[in-house]
């Protein structure tokens, strides 16, 4: 029997992101026929948005789960799995990641807690598990992550409740959260004012693929053209950096949200994925080197993301900007100023004519300004670094 050729670098980032986001098959291991359970919510999901793929719901005591027949183990499979959904207890989950590998899955999302983000000896059984993961050449997402969204396909391996809305809006933000919960009010809070989603990402306690390599994979994905990230620290510096970069150099602005500025917030999300949030003021210098668009507000994420959508272009610091002087700047122009790359140059949006006429209707006018205006302020110097 031929050996098989090993998979070059470039086979390799588009098989996983093939299994991570656009699996042909998944395996829901941990599947529950009780409606009332999270377990039970990612058939659902799949079924109700339309997912076209082969869904096995792995339940040991089960012959059925919604109707659908149930296999008591991944070895009874008949067919291949490319991605894997674990929902059992963490003392299982070790077991589980075994089946997975002889199975030949190639990604593993862990929804199940009680690692890291517990204290040290979850994060003792957290890091044997990577430890197990690697040797048997298997990826992970979390543990302790609430699933991972391709909303065009309908590949919903998530137990968030958001996702039982009706209708799932397609578009080209991305998004990548270190907060599960934060995942879901993004979704619903977005859907709510129009915007359209393309690949969500719950990384749970990020043990293995981190942000940094999610949003690399996304910067090759054709259906992303934003991408979100809400995050409580930054753990993987030396792959999100360049990541960062290659976004920037393919035109696709990255608009941050960081959880911590205050004790309370650093405090919540240590929390959440047993990280320390870090300092703030470096964590800023981070974002800004590599032209990440920050923003101080939660709210303001959703006025930038359509801004970035329609008007986004990496241009040269010392570019101008323009700015909106008149009634209504303080609900979204003035919000747009406090993001730190939006002063360093970052977006140039120029309003088309409707949008001048509709805004003079109402007394107000747009300026080219050489200086951004600042709240309370004289303002800085548009495209200076702030």
């Amino acid at each position: 029997m031929a050996e098989m050729e090993p998979q070059s670098a470039p086979e390799k980032t588009n098989s996983l992101a093939k299994a991570l986001f656009s699996p042909d098959t998944v395996a829901l291991v941990g599947a529950s026929s009780d409606i009332t359970k999270n377990t039970a919510r990612p058939m659902r999901f799949m079924r109700k948005h339309g997912y076209q793929g082969t869904i096995y719901p792995i339940n040991a005591t089960r012959a059925e789960v919604l109707g659908e027949k149930a296999y008591p183990s991944l070895a009874a499979v008949p067919g291949p799995v490319e991605h894997a959904f674990v929902m059992v207890p963490a003392k299982h989950v070790e077991a589980a990641l075994e089946q997975c590998a002889a199975k030949g899955v190639q990604v593993v999302t862990v929804f199940s807690d009680g690692f890291a983000e517990v204290g040290e000896a979850g994060m003792a059984a957290q890091q044997a598990l990577v430890r197990k993961a690697r040797t048997l050449g298997v990826r992970l997402i979390g543990p302790n992550s609430i699933g991972v969204v391709n909303v065009a396909s309908g590949a919903v391996l998530s137990v968030n409740a958001v996702l039982e809305m009706d209708e799932l809006r397609a578009g080209s933000i991305s998004v990548v959260s270190q907060s599960g919960s934060m995942l879901g009010a993004l979704l619903s809070r977005g859907a709510a004012r129009g915007l359209g989603f393309a690949k969500l990402v719950s990384v749970g306690n990020e043990s293995d693929i981190g942000v940094g390599e999610l949003v690399d994979l996304l910067v090759d994905d054709d259906a992303t053209k934003v991408i979100l990230l809400f995050l409580e620290t930054i753990r993987d510096a030396a792959v999100l950096g360049p990541a960062l970069r290659r976004a920037r150099q393919a035109g696709k602005p990255v608009i941050a949200y960081k959880l911590g500025r205050s004790a309370q917030g650093e405090a919540l999300a240590q929390s959440h994925t047993g990280a320390l949030a870090g300092n703030d003021a470096a964590v800023d210098a981070f974002l800004r080197k590599y032209g990440v668009m920050r923003v101080e507000m939660l709210e303001t994420l959703f006025e930038a993301a359509p801004l970035a959508l329609r008007y986004g272009r990496w241009v040269d610091a010392g570019r101008h900007q323009r700015a909106v002087q008149g009634p209504g700047r303080a609900t979204a122009a003035e919000r747009l100023v406090r993001c730190r790359a939006l002063r360093g140059g970052l977006v140039r949006a120029v309003p088309p004519a409707a949008c001048g006429a509709a805004h003079g209707s109402r007394g107000g006018r747009l300026q080219a300004a050489d200086r951004v205006p600042r709240a309370g302020g004289r303002g800085v110097p548009a495209g200076a670094a702030g």
